[in-house]
């Protein structure tokens, strides 16, 4: 049907799982965590430390902030009708121009690209809000107050953009507590009936694109040591082993915890808020590992060998902030 009810989704909901829309989502989405972990790589490389940093920051947060809304919506209310498709294909589109903008943030702290997309997205999600507030009477409330904040806080966004484009940096952390602040806002009024195991097997599938991004930077800056017989054995195969295992124990640390039936058993707003909100923490430093171990192969590509990119402490001083970032 081009458009049914948008009825909340029953959270107790047996075998649910990601839908392939959400995967294709989701696929959108790694071209834009790429383009912050490469202008991330290149600003560090270049020794632009704190302002590659906030930039990246930054960006990451419009890349990962879009993403968790249409996740956490998605879980509640997705009844994959032609409307909701569209709509969905919008925010993609957003997602996009998103992507593009974010090498203009690296290179001309440009936010004016990356905004407009984002922007996009969110619209596309304030009008999801206002179809399950139509259907939904019991979270009526919870609805309208997620897609009136979400439009204030693109307001908000859209005045920076066309007026005062050069003091995002100044401004941006009360755009984002706006931002942060508005689901605490709706879910006050009543819970929505997101589903614990289902929106567990979304962030885990985040976390396994992110780590995935990180072993394709650094398998890109290892090639070329291939190429060399002399730097086969001595660099390219133990610095290649040694990433791949510790992204490999990242995952299994992460995918250790029973996320699912953490969610499950405390289904609580509390909960839910330090769940969503603090794995920005994880993205956001597997995002900038991944950085780091290609920074760290560059080093090691320019300089010979891992004894000599330590004697050089320009370049020690490259990695450095990364791995305290991410300690």
């Amino acid at each position: 049907m081009i458009h049914k009810i948008m009825r909340s989704r029953d959270h107790h909901e047996p075998h649910r799982v990601a839908t392939t829309l959400e995967l294709y989502f989701d696929l959108v989405f790694v071209i834009a965590i790429a383009a912050t972990a490469s202008g991330l790589h290149h600003a560090l490389a270049a020794h632009h430390f704190s302002d590659g940093l906030i930039r990246f920051a930054t960006s990451f947060f419009c890349v990962w902030w879009a993403w968790m809304n249409f996740t956490w919506f998605a879980s509640a209310y997705d009844n994959d009708d032609f409307s909701y498709r569209i709509v969905t294909m919008v925010q993609m589109f957003g997602a996009i121009i998103l992507a593009i903008g974010i090498n203009n943030v690296f290179e001309h702290n440009d936010y004016t690209m990356i905004l407009i997309g984002y922007i996009v997205m969110r619209i596309a999600m304030a009008y999801q809000w206002f179809r399950a507030a139509k259907s939904d009477s019991e979270r009526r409330t919870t609805c309208l107050r997620y897609a009136f904040g979400i439009i204030i806080a693109q307001l908000f966004w859209a005045i920076i953009v066309i007026y005062i484009p050069h003091l995002f940096n100044q401004i941006f952390l009360f755009g984002a507590l706006l931002e942060l602040s508005v689901p605490v806002w709706a879910e006050s009024a009543n819970k929505t009936a997101w589903h614990p195991h289902h929106i567990a097997e979304r962030y885990g599938l985040l976390v396994i694109i992110v780590l995935g991004e990180g072993i394709l930077g650094a398998t890109n800056a290892i090639t070329p040591l291939f190429h060399s017989n002399e730097a086969i054995l001595t660099e390219a195969f133990p610095l290649g082993l040694g990433i791949s295992a510790l992204m490999f124990s990242l995952w299994w640390l992460y995918f250790k915890m029973p996320w699912g039936e953490f969610l499950h058993s405390q289904r609580t707003l509390n909960n839910a808020l330090v769940y969503g909100y603090g794995h920005l923490l994880i993205f956001i430093a597997l995002t900038a590992l991944g950085s780091g171990l290609e920074l760290l192969a560059d080093s090691v590509k320019e300089f010979g060998t891992m004894a000599e990119v330590a004697e050089h402490s320009t370049n020690a001083h490259s990695v450095s902030p990364l791995f305290a970032m991410t300690a």
